[in-house]
């Protein structure tokens, strides 16, 4: 292995980012099929962040270790001479439902643990189903395989994991020499993966033994219990056999608890295949329905039909859940796969992104008490000019730039501050204080280094006017897989910009 950049030489690590979605992204903007008990969860003891750290904070921790676990194993397998100079590609997975704020907090926090710390290392977010689908085509629907695709096939990638749910969908544009595949329309999730089913087991622990359950010791009973490790084996194996009974152990409960559901010699809980049921139909049922919805809405606003869908992700591997998923398959003639990179040509925005500034003031449509003159024309406070509406398509260089004057003088800063929106309904309104907008940030953009006398200039009372006269503009698509931003003048890159998430995130 040389030190050169070729591309069959450069280590590519893939890590799926999912650390409690309640946590790292409470803004997520799926609610209907959230899991209820999320919100009893967070603050207990089962969603529990030290004092003093933030989910960013624990995320970087996660991540510092992991990073210190793949370089010495890389310098033990091809020396600490051939990493040193091996370029390294990280790609980080995180829920598709996960907000930009989200996006770009894990990538900083991967930065900070170390990824990406080499000039010639380089770190890219992108979505799990994203990832999937890139797994699927490259490996399982490749031309020459069982379960290969054709053109014009559209593929649904459901992907089931412990926080989350989520679906996307691809049609497939060319298979050959390599395959490209477009996402068709916006993709839906929820937050109701597997560890919905943790929940909805305590839930029945504490309905059926009450305090003699609540009373044992929340180490005994709690997450990374030997307990919830022997109900997490009795999990992975419901569905693959016919078994009418599990035994989850060790749980010492005193009281008089009733012999059918709890055996006091082997201190263990008992659950029927009914039990099971109760705690996995709640969650699977979730699944259907987001999968039923996308369906439904390609169908309807898109004509078109899903041929295949993918099931992958941790939760992917229940048996259970696959039984119930061929079922549904099998009524809508859908062929259903499971699994055991080329990325997308085009993804679908899932909501607009716009700018608040001074536009063009519109008579008989404005309110005049918005108005404000500058340099001679009138324009109209607190509109949001849309860089880019929701389910529009995003290619590998989709970016967006408006027209910006502002006016300076040499008694001002050279930092200017902007403030970034969005909206996930469907028509976004025209003003930043009309409801379902939310502030993701502010957009920062220092002009200190910037020649000032190349702009127009005037003379006023007490000095010099300049014309700033710039284009702000956002890469949505960006090699990185989070927002970035620029500025620039005559088709020059000037400032400095940068986006800051802050908790103006509603």
């Amino acid at each position: 292995m040389s030190g050169d950049n070729s591309s069959a030489e450069r280590l590519k690590i893939i890590l799926g980012v999912d650390y409690g979605t309640t946590f790292t992204d409470s803004s997520a903007e799926t609610a209907e099929f959230d899991d209820p008990s999320l919100l009893d969860a967070a603050g207990s003891a089962l969603f529990h962040i030290p004092q003093g750290k933030n989910a960013q904070m624990v995320c970087q921790d996660f991540l510092t270790e992991v990073y210190r676990f793949v370089v010495n194993n890389l310098k033990m397998r091809i020396t600490p001479e051939v990493f040193e100079m091996t370029p390294m590609e990280c790609y980080l997975t995180v829920p598709a439902i996960w907000t930009d704020k989200a996006r770009t907090a894990t990538f900083e926090a991967a930065k900070a643990a170390g990824f990406g710390s080499r000039p010639i290392d380089t770190i890219r977010i992108i979505s799990e189903p994203e990832a999937a689908a890139v797994a699927a085509l490259r490996k399982d629907l490749r031309a020459g395989s069982v379960n290969a695709v054709k053109t014009g096939d559209n593929v649904l990638i459901l992907d089931c994991g412990g926080g989350t749910v989520d679906i996307t969908t691809y049609t497939i544009r060319k298979i050959f020499p390599s395959i490209e595949f477009d996402e068709i329309c916006i993709g839906i999730g929820g937050k109701c993966g597997s560890t919905y089913i943790d929940r909805n087991f305590i839930k029945l622990m504490t309905e059926r033994f009450g305090s003699a359950f609540e009373n044992v010791p929340l180490k005994r009973r709690g997450p990374g219990s030997e307990f919830m490790a022997s109900f997490e084996k009795a999990k992975q194996s419901f569905g693959t056999s016919e078994n009418e009974s599990f035994e989850i152990h060790p749980i010492d409960m005193q009281g008089n608890l009733q012999q059918e559901h709890y055996d006091p010699d082997e201190a263990a809980v008992i659950l029927s295949k009914r039990d099971m049921e109760r705690v996995f139909d709640p969650v699977v049922r979730d699944v259907l329905n987001l999968l039923s919805r996308q369906v439904e809405r390609i169908s309807h606003k898109k004509g078109k039909r899903i041929n295949t869908v993918v099931l992958v992700g941790g939760f992917g591997n229940s048996d259970y859940l696959k039984r119930k998923l061929d079922s549904w398959c099998a009524i809508n003639r859908i062929k259903c796969l499971r699994l055991e990179g080329t990325m997308p040509r085009t993804l679908i925005c899932r909501r607009h992104y716009g700018l608040e500034g001074g536009l063009p003031f519109r008579p008989g449509i404005d309110d005049e008490k918005h108005a404000f003159e500058l340099w001679g024309k009138t324009y109209c406070s607190g509109r949001i000019d849309w860089l880019i509406q929701k389910g529009e398509e995003l290619s590998d260089s989709t970016y967006k730039k408006t027209r910006w004057n502002r006016t300076w003088s040499a008694d001002r800063p050279y930092v200017f501050t902007d403030y970034l929106y969005s909206c996930n309904l469907d028509s976004a309104p025209e003003r930043y204080d009309e409801t379902g907008i939310s502030c993701l940030g502010t957009i920062t953009t220092d002009f200190t280094n910037v020649d000032m006398s190349t702009f127009q200039q005037r003379t006023v009372p007490g000095g010099v006017e300049y014309k700033l006269e710039y284009e702000m503009g956002i890469d949505f698509r960006s090699d990185e897989g989070v927002l970035r931003c620029f500025c620039l003048a005559d088709g020059k890159t000037i400032g400095v910009t940068t986006i800051s998430f802050t908790d103006l995130v509603t």
